[in-house]
């Protein structure tokens, strides 16, 4: 019992670091039965707590491998994933952290696009490991259930975030190689042999194996993350976030039934709602205690990636009105001008752009002075290296507590918001034959909270479907999950008329293994069970198109 305990407190001192996961499981199992394991846990409920926090400080590390200044954890891959679509565009400039994503450039296993994502999400998946095999699976404690489902949840979203980017949608290539399967059943076995890539189907049922579990144990528990920790609980994930992402799942899997139930469980288990029209009337998205927010990343004025001044965070790089990458390198982020085209007037999100006159109706004096002082000529869309704003850059997102040149980047981050469940609905109701519902899922959402003049067009359920890719395209904007509804959805990435720098606008067919990620060196060199012939092809840089 003695070696057990020292061996957990010592992994729990240390959860905030990647070497959180680092727990001897071998020693666990030879020295402690699973009574025991029950018995530490709930005399020391703390430990599993610590836990908890080790995982969810992970989406935030900076640092963790390399010095480079896109290396600030899950953030950074939100940054590197919308990157690689059609409407969030930065300058061709040595001051944007993301060139390589917006250019599909270093494709290769020694890339930056191979390691960042790779290394991140199975640290993490290490961290849940560790926590899930330390509390027993039929544990009758409330708050242990509560705890396991945390890490089975968190499992499962790193699962589905590598496999919607290691292999094409799920429906088309069930039996194509995706990810290796390591969890806290098979890690030992896994580091003797090596894991191989299983199959996108196998990935996906480990990934609906953890959250069924994760949504039982929530619904057993009936705890909430508010009794649980007092300081931003939305950072833990609740019974209206497990049942979010299982919608999710489901939406990518094509179970449109389903998807459209655990969407509608969701926004009837999540205590708030979405943001009113007054609400995004002006540029927001900083605090993970609004009410439209199921669950995010949780930021403080002492964290590493802020102290300081710190300019290796998301606001430095996505805020319009921080000091960061934006004001003092014009790295600038913009919405593609086929979308904000495509935003009627009446839609209030069109002010969440600055126009073609680097104007939006959504500032106020004082914030469009701020940023009228950066505009010094006229838009340049080939190689760009001055500070000069351009056309259709955001003001979605606001500074820490709304101080403009704030170089306190203590914003939180967005991981889902009960929006986005209200357009799974009425996908899922519309792909499952429910076209009148859907219709009427969408018009509501709509006309209610963003613009009281719309009304879908749309006739039949793929026309619905295709409407609410656009709408998803505007309301989850800069939030991370534009590129995995183009893999989903089988989309091209057309970036002509986009206004891309010159070299990056391509238009690239669905499915091209440019698309695709590959697995890095280091993880081939370690790993058994993967050799160079079993990794996703690398392909060179498209070439650019005439705009």
């Amino acid at each position: 019992m003695m070696k057990f305990t020292n061996i957990l407190l010592g992994a729990m001192a240390t959860t905030a670091l990647a070497s959180c996961a680092d727990l001897d499981t071998e020693i666990l199992d030879s020295y402690v039965t699973t009574d025991q394991k029950q018995e530490v846990l709930e005399l020391n409920p703390d430990m599993a707590s610590a836990s908890v926090m080790g995982i969810y400080s992970q989406f935030t590390g900076i640092f963790t491998i390399s010095t480079q200044h896109l290396d600030f954890g899950y953030p950074a891959t939100m940054m590197g994933m919308d990157s690689q679509g059609m409407d969030y565009i930065s300058k061709n400039s040595g001051y944007n952290w993301f060139a390589s994503y917006n250019g599909f450039q270093g494709n290769g296993p020694d890339g930056w696009r191979a390691a960042m994502l790779w290394m991140y999400q199975f640290a993490q998946i290490k961290t849940c490991n560790t926590l899930i095999g330390s509390i027993p699976a039929d544990t009758d404690s409330k708050e242990l259930q509560f705890f396991r489902a945390q890490g089975l949840a968190t499992r499962s979203f790193d699962y589905w975030t590598l496999a919607q980017t290691y292999q094409f949608n799920y429906t088309d290539n069930k039996n194509k190689p995706c990810v290796p399967i390591l969890t806290d059943e098979n890690e030992l076995e896994a580091a003797e042999n090596g894991a191989p890539r299983a199959t996108v189907e196998e990935v996906y049922a480990q990934i609906m194996k953890d959250i069924n579990e994760a949504v039982t144990l929530l619904e057993n528990s009936g705890i909430d993350p508010a009794s649980v920790i007092g300081d931003k609980p939305k950072r833990m994930v609740s019974l209206a976030v497990a049942y979010g992402l299982r919608a999710r799942y489901h939406l990518t899997m094509e179970n449109w039934a389903a998807a459209a139930e655990d969407a509608t469980k969701a926004i009837a288990a999540h205590k708030g709602a979405p943001y009113s029209i007054k609400d995004v009337s002006k540029p927001g998205f900083t605090s993970i205690n609004d009410d439209a927010w199921m669950w995010g990343m949780a930021v403080s004025e002492q964290d590493e990636n802020v102290s300081g001044g710190s300019i290796v965070n998301f606001p430095a790089m996505s805020c319009s009105f921080v000091h960061g990458y934006t004001d003092q390198g014009g790295a600038w982020r913009w919405c593609s001008k086929v979308l904000y085209d495509w935003i009627p007037s009446t839609d209030v999100r069109k002010g969440w752009f600055l126009d073609a006159n680097r104007k939006s109706a959504n500032l106020s004096e004082e914030q469009q002075k701020y940023l009228d002082g950066f505009a010094s000529g006229p838009a340049t869309y080939g190689d760009d290296q001055s500070t000069n704003l351009m056309p259709y850059t955001n003001v979605k997102f606001n500074s820490y507590q709304g101080v403009l040149g704030q170089s306190i980047n203590a914003s939180d981050i967005p991981l889902m918001r009960v929006e986005e469940m209200y357009l799974i609905k009425a996908e899922g109701e519309a792909m499952s034959g429910a076209t009148a519902a859907a219709k009427q899922t969408l018009n509501n959402f709509v006309r209610t909270y963003r613009d009281p003049a719309y009304a879908s067009l749309a006739t039949d359920a793929k026309g619905i479907q295709d409407e609410i890719w656009m709408q998803r395209r505007v309301e989850l904007w800069g939030e991370g999950l534009s590129y995995f509804d183009i893999m989903r959805l089988r989309k091209n990435i057309d970036r002509r008329g986009c206004k891309f720098p010159t070299a990056w606008v391509f238009n690239i067919t669905y499915p091209n293994d440019v698309m695709l990620f590959v697995i890095p060196y280091d993880e081939i060199s370690a790993n058994r069970g993967i050799s160079e012939a079993d990794n996703n092809k690398t392909v060179p840089t498209p070439s650019p198109v005439a705009d």
